[in-house]
């Protein structure tokens, strides 16, 4: 996918983190959003940037975002609806910091978060952070709809049973990434919608990267643009195709494959790519 670049963009030196937001048909509350994790970040994590990606909204949205912008604050517009993996894409591509975090537009995870990220790609040596609402310690301040709640299950753990194992919860909107882990790992990507989060925690996984969970706190929920009781089966049918795109080389990054590596005898051949 091409990128939309700002040309008049330069940063002068790399930031502690960039917090990306994707937004499609978010005029009622982005506006609030950015406000929110400006005033957190500047506070929290001075060091920063937001990069807000417009996903070919109809709502004016970017017109919202617009005003805010500055050298803190940047807005991408992609010129019609992609899915929220696309606008992440373009996100990452457009961020500067060290880490890289994505989060949902309406902000439902406490931002406290945020520097507990940065702290643990930047110091702590973890390739990826992920959310995870399954942990003992996360928790939702917010009622959520019981049948919403159920389709979540089913899906996650049909996820966990195909593709990624031991992580539980791979569709929690908030992720962080160090810089070079993004650079070579959003690039590969397939898939621009929703399945896209299945897709990167599958690749990291293969190439052996180092994840670490996080427990969340939930502090509000919008309703969501996908229906899991109408979405899942096809999301799982382009899950299911995850393997084939492993074994067909798909995948394939000396940059994450030298950062999972844990050779520790001498090496005299290159071994075969395992088909599992």
């Amino acid at each position: 996918m091409e990128v939309p670049r700002d040309p008049t963009r330069q940063p002068s030196r790399t930031l502690d983190v960039s917090l990306v937001i994707p937004v499609c048909d978010g005029a009622d509350f982005v506006g609030d959003s950015v406000t929110r994790a400006r005033n957190f970040l500047a506070q929290r994590c001075p060091d920063f940037e937001i990069v807000v990606v417009d996903d070919g909204s109809s709502d004016g949205t970017a017109a919202k975002v617009q005003p805010m912008t500055d050298d803190r604050v940047h807005l991408i517009t992609l010129p019609s609806n992609q899915g929220k993996t696309a606008a992440v894409i373009a996100g990452m591509a457009a961020a500067s910091g060290r880490c890289r975090v994505f989060t949902d537009a309406d902000l439902p995870y406490d931002l406290e978060a945020v520097p507990y990220i940065v702290d643990l790609v930047t110091k702590g040596g973890f390739h990826i952070v992920v959310g995870d609402r399954t942990l003992t310690e996360s928790c939702s301040l917010t009622r959520t709809d019981v049948t919403r709640q159920l389709s979540s299950r089913i899906f996650s753990f049909s996820v966990r049973m195909l593709v990624t194992g031991g992580l539980f919860d791979s569709q929690c909107g908030l992720k962080g990434f160090r810089s070079d882990v993004a650079e070579a790992l959003f690039p590969l990507l397939t898939h621009n919608g929703f399945s896209g989060d299945v897709e990167l925690l599958y690749i990291a996984l293969k190439h052996n990267l180092s994840i670490r969970r996080i427990p969340v706190r939930l502090q509000g929920s919008s309703p969501s643009t996908v229906k899991l009781t109408i979405h899942s089966l096809p999301m799982l049918s382009r899950i299911l195709g995850l393997r084939r795109n492993w074994t067909s080389g798909r995948y394939d990054s000396e940059v994450l494959s030298g950062l999972g590596s844990q050779v520790y005898w001498p090496r005299t051949d290159v071994p075969g790519r395992t088909t599992s």
